[in-house]
C-alpha cells in the first residue's frame, strides 16, 4: 500500500513539474512595431518551443513581405528566409557578431510602466562613446527565446546589441518598449513597441516553408 501511495505521490509531483515547465516557456505570437525617422515597420514573432518565426509586414501593402524561420535548438547554423511574393525560400547565415564600442553603463532604475496590463521595469543603457542611450521597459516571463534569438541572429542595430548586455537585468522577460535617444540632442532616434501579445497553441506548419515554395540557389 505504501509503495502504491508513493507511486501516486511521485506521479502527481512529476505531472506538476511538467505542467509548470510547459507554462514557463511562452508559446504564441508577439506583434510589435519599429519606428524611426525613415519609416514605421510592423513585425510578428511566432514562438513554439525552440522554433521561431518572424514576419515583416509591408508598411504600404500591410501584407507579409518577408519571413525568417529559425530553430534555436542549437543544431542549426543557418536559417530559412522566405519571400512570399515570389514563393521562394533560401538558406541564410546570421551576421557576424558586433560589439558595442566603449563601456556602456547599465542602470536598473526604480521606474516602471504599465504596458498592455503588464508592469514593466525600466533598465537604462547609456553609451557615451556611441552617444546613445536606450531605455528598456521589460516585463512578463517565459520569453527565454528572445535572448537566444538575438544571439543567433547577431543583429547590428543598437537596440539588439545593448539588450544582450543586460543579462540578469532582463531575466526571461520581454522588452515591451525600448526608446533610443541621441545623447547630444536628446531627440528620439528609434522606438520599438509591443502592440499585442497572445498566448496560444501554434500549428507546427507555421515554422516550415510552404510546399509550393521553391528553394532559391545562389550562383
Amino acid at each position: 500500500m505504501k509503495k502504491f501511495v508513493s507511486k501516486i505521490a511521485f506521479s502527481v509531483f512529476a505531472f506538476s513539474v511538467l505542467a509548470l515547465s510547459s507554462f514557463a516557456q511562452f508559446e504564441g505570437s508577439i506583434e510589435f512595431k519599429r519606428t524611426n525617422s525613415v519609416d514605421t515597420t510592423k513585425y510578428v514573432f511566432y514562438v513554439k518551443g525552440t522554433k521561431v518565426r518572424l514576419d515583416e509586414i509591408g508598411s504600404k501593402s500591410k501584407q507579409v513581405s518577408g519571413t525568417s524561420l529559425i530553430d534555436l535548438s542549437g543544431e542549426q547554423t543557418t536559417f530559412k528566409a522566405l519571400n512570399p511574393e515570389r514563393k521562394l525560400w533560401m538558406e541564410k547565415k546570421p551576421g557576424s557578431p558586433v560589439a558595442a564600442m566603449g563601456t556602456p553603463e547599465i542602470t536598473s532604475t526604480k521606474a516602471s510602466k504599465l504596458l498592455l496590463g503588464v508592469n514593466c521595469k525600466e533598465v537604462v543603457v547609456n553609451n557615451k562613446t556611441e552617444n546613445t542611450t536606450i531605455k528598456y521597459y521589460i516585463g512578463g516571463s517565459g520569453f527565454d527565446f528572445f535572448v537566444k534569438f538575438l544571439k543567433f541572429m547577431n543583429r547590428k542595430d543598437k537596440s539588439a546589441i545593448y539588450y544582450l548586455l543586460l543579462k540578469g537585468n532582463a531575466g526571461d522577460g520581454f522588452p515591451y518598449l525600448s526608446i533610443q535617444t541621441d545623447n547630444t540632442t536628446g531627440k528620439e532616434v528609434e522606438r520599438l513597441e509591443v502592440l499585442k501579445i497572445e498566448k496560444k497553441i501554434l500549428d507546427p506548419v507555421l515554422f516550415e516553408a510552404p510546399k509550393e515554395y521553391k528553394k532559391f540557389e545562389m550562383n
